[in-house]
């Protein structure tokens, strides 16, 4: 298996209007958010959606998601949210994430940023709320077909295999 060549860590303070009526951030809340950091990761690797549309006339859409959910969070709580490129084979893209509630105040946090592959399992901080994992497909603007997905833009995310 391919190594990540980076992750990418975003913080966010969950609000009022993201929790459910027992003040627990709603499920499909966590969804936008891991959604959101894949986004800025590839962004930060070069590779924003325009540019995708624009060079391979494709864009990534979510096939399938997996999250266990591990510990409520709740209005105010800082989280961060970490992602990382886990695989690539033909058309098709995984990725792991993990988020964790923070102490602190989010001020005092660095900046989203993209992280090195140490940093992806660095020690723990902070409590674990969930882990996930999503398996994405590149798929032609056009036709809403897969397409296989470049090797230049696979080695964007993943350190190319000895061999490869």
């Amino acid at each position: 298996m391919r190594q990540p060549r980076s992750g990418f860590k975003a913080h966010v303070r969950v609000r009022f209007h993201e929790c459910d009526p027992y003040g627990h951030v709603n499920n499909a809340v966590y969804l936008g958010y891991l959604e959101q950091v894949a986004i800025d990761h590839a962004a930060a690797a070069g590779w924003s959606s325009a540019r995708l549309r624009a060079e391979v006339g494709a864009v990534f859409v979510a096939r399938r998601h997996e999250i266990e959910f591990l510990l409520p969070s709740f209005e105010n709580d800082m989280l961060e949210v970490v992602t990382w490129a886990r695989d690539i084979s033909g058309a098709r893209a995984w990725r792991g994430y993990h988020i964790r509630r923070m102490d602190g105040d989010i001020h005092s946090m660095p900046a989203n940023r993209m992280i090195e592959p140490a940093e992806i399992e660095s020690p723990p901080r902070g409590q674990l709320v969930l882990r996930a994992s999503s398996e994405w497909v590149l798929a032609n603007v056009e036709r809403g077909r897969p397409v296989r997905i470049p090797v230049h833009l696979g080695d964007a995310f993943l350190i190319p295999a000895e061999g490869e």
